[in-house]
């Protein structure tokens, strides 16, 4: 199901002191600018409102398509993620620099009035993929000269052996 992007904007003072309970399921249109959805990104979450901060606790789960930096195919990357996080507005004064602390790692900023969990989910999907998709291990990747994918075929390029210009090293001895 497609969901609409203001059903995923939460006013501030909708959020009950109970807090609010929230179940989302999207088909991919969250992230599929980026990356093609093959299993509809569904998220739980739990929303509590402590003063003018909101404590966001849940979890997501979804399988993307990502492309392996290898081999270039593309490959399921499954996504599950626990979610923990306090939402505050900003910090008061224009221009004022923020530093931030350790415990502020888990801390993020809604303009104070609506909380767009849009754009949280994608956040948390985006940051959990890894900083190379490698599809398996013994991904042999392309061919340097050819282009040939190395897992399909084995091509027949001459490869021309450099010899490292740090290879007088090893003829170096150490004396004590």
């Amino acid at each position: 199901m497609k969901m609409n992007r203001e059903d995923l904007k939460i006013r501030l003072e909708d959020i009950p002191p109970e807090g609010l309970e929230i179940s989302i399921e999207d088909d991919g249109g969250l992230v599929a600018d980026v990356y093609p959805v093959l299993e509809a990104i569904v998220a739980e979450l739990h929303l509590t409102r402590i003063g003018p901060n909101v404590r966001v606790r849940g979890g997501l789960k979804t399988t993307l398509s990502v492309d392996c930096d290898r081999c270039l195919e593309p490959f399921p990357h499954k996504i599950e993620e626990k979610m923990f996080f306090i939402l505050m507005p900003p910090p008061s004064g224009e221009g004022e620099e923020v530093r931030l602390r350790r415990e502020d790692l888990d801390v993020s900023f809604f303009d104070g009035e609506v909380i767009d969990l849009g754009l949280i989910i994608r956040e948390q999907i985006l940051l959990s993929l890894p900083m190379r998709n490698i599809c398996r291990e013994s991904c042999r990747g392309l061919c340097p000269i050819c282009g040939a994918n190395l897992n399909q075929t084995k091509c027949e390029c001459q490869r021309e052996i450099r010899h490292s210009p740090f290879a007088v090293l090893k003829k170096l001895k150490i004396s004590s």
